[in-house]
C-alpha cells in the first residue's frame, strides 16, 4: 500500500515510517500542505495521513477541504496532537475518514494500516 504522510516532524515520520515497513507499506513524506495537495491530485494514494498543524500557509484541515473540492477521494487520516473536545468533529467535517490523536500508538498504527491496506485490496470473485 502507497501512504502519503503530511508531517514536519521527523520523530513521527520516523515512527510510522517503521510500523509501516512492518506490513511492507511505502510511505511518502511531505511537510507543507501545498506540496502535498499537489501530488495527492496528481498521483492519489491509497491511504493519506495528515498532521493538522503543518508548515507553510495551509494546515491539515485546509488540505482535507482542498483535496475534497477537487474532488479526490483518497482515505484521509487526521493525526495530531490536537485532542481538545470538538478536534474529532472538525476533522471528520472537513474530510477525515478518521482521527489519530499523538503520540501514536504503535498498535493502532498497526491496525489502521492493516484496516485500510485490506480494504483496498481487489475482492476476489463470488
Amino acid at each position: 500500500m502507497r501512504i502519503i504522510y503530511v508531517e514536519d516532524n521527523p520523530a513521527n515520520l520516523a515512527l510510522v515510517q517503521r510500523v509501516a515497513r512492518l506490513g511492507q507499506h511505502q510511505v511518502e513524506n511531505f511537510v507543507s500542505g501545498e506540496d502535498a495537495l499537489e501530488k495527492v491530485v496528481e498521483a492519489p494514494p491509497d491511504l493519506l495521513l495528515v498532521d493538522i498543524q503543518l508548515a507553510g500557509l495551509m494546515n491539515g484541515l485546509d488540505l482535507a477541504l482542498a483535496l475534497r473540492e477537487r474532488a479526490v477521494r483518497v482515505p484521509m487520516v487526521a493525526v495530531t496532537a490536537y485532542a481538545m473536545v470538538g478536534d474529532r468533529e472538525r476533522c471528520l467535517d472537513a474530510g477525515f475518514q478518521d482521527y489519530m490523536p499523538k503520540p501514536l500508538p504503535v498498535s493502532d498504527l498497526i491496525a489502521l494500516f492493516e484496516n485500510f491496506s485490506s480494504s483496498s485490496r481487489p475482492q476476489q470473485g463470488v
